[in-house]
């Protein structure tokens, strides 16, 4: 009995000591803090031709180390064309940009402007916008149109293709859309139907099917689908492209004969 209580005595006292044992005060969680962009300005705010020479400035308040100030321009269908860095200048972040659009695509553009600090925290993002304008657009042009077949039995159900080449002056991307209009052989209207030279990559027009085309941007604009007649005489057809700032392409014209 005597040997274990010395046996205890050195073991309660170890216990004792290393519940007192101090934790380490040289262990400190990092407080992060994120930066506050408060304010970006740019000039100037309309174009009226393809080339972009804008300026950017930024304000920036941050307690932790600013790693970067970037700006991201964005065109009117939403697509990325540029990134670039901010340079610290002063007490603000400046930068221009002097870039030719890869396509003169009008409409409105939109700047993304975000501050990070070297820790990969990020402000929240400010959006300015400018325009882009064309005072000498040009229409479009439509040419080779193809509609088959020419002809069908009004009991027979089959595929139509519609196919016709679209290009515009001012670069394929101001094309809006390529579509067909037409009269059914009682006069009365078809309903509106896009082509388009997409490659068949999507579902169009809540169909749940692809258009049909073949090769995506090679100007062929295309629309595929199956169905049959509903009238005997002539289904007539006209297509036409229309660009961004609503001009007009040519029309052409051609039809289907359905046959009792």
């Amino acid at each position: 009995m005597q040997k274990l209580k010395y046996f205890l005595i050195p073991l309660f006292l170890g216990i004792l000591m290393y519940s007192c044992e101090k934790e380490d005060s040289t262990i400190v969680d990092p407080i992060l803090n994120f930066p506050v962009l408060d304010s970006v300005f740019v000039t100037p705010t309309a174009f009226d031709t393809s080339r972009i020479n804008i300026n950017l400035r930024a304000y920036v308040t941050s307690i932790d180390p600013i790693g970067s100030v970037t700006a991201r321009f964005v065109d009117p269908d939403g697509n990325t064309f540029a990134t670039v860095n901010l340079i610290q200048e002063g007490q603000s972040y400046f930068r221009n940009l002097d870039t030719i659009l890869p396509c003169w695509f009008i409409g409105g553009y939109k700047i993304e402007f975000v501050a990070t600090t070297v820790s990969g925290l990020n402000s929240s993002i400010i959006n300015r916008n400018f325009q882009v304008s064309n005072p000498n657009n040009q229409p479009p042009l439509v040419s080779n149109l193809v509609i088959t077949p020419d002809s069908l039995q009004l009991t027979d159900s089959t595929f139509f293709i519609f196919m016709i080449t679209a290009t515009d002056p001012n670069g394929q991307c101001d094309i809006l859309k390529v579509f067909y209009t037409g009269l059914r052989p009682d006069n009365t209207n078809l309903t509106p139907v896009n082509l388009y030279d997409d490659g068949s990559c999507c579902q169009v027009e809540n169909t749940g099917l692809p258009s049909g085309d073949t090769t995506a941007n090679d100007t062929k604009y295309t629309r595929k689908f199956f169905g049959g007649p509903t009238q005997l005489g002539y289904y007539r057809y006209y297509l036409k492209a229309i660009d961004r700032s609503g001009d007009t392409s040519n029309v052409l014209a051609d039809s289907i004969y359905i046959y009792p």
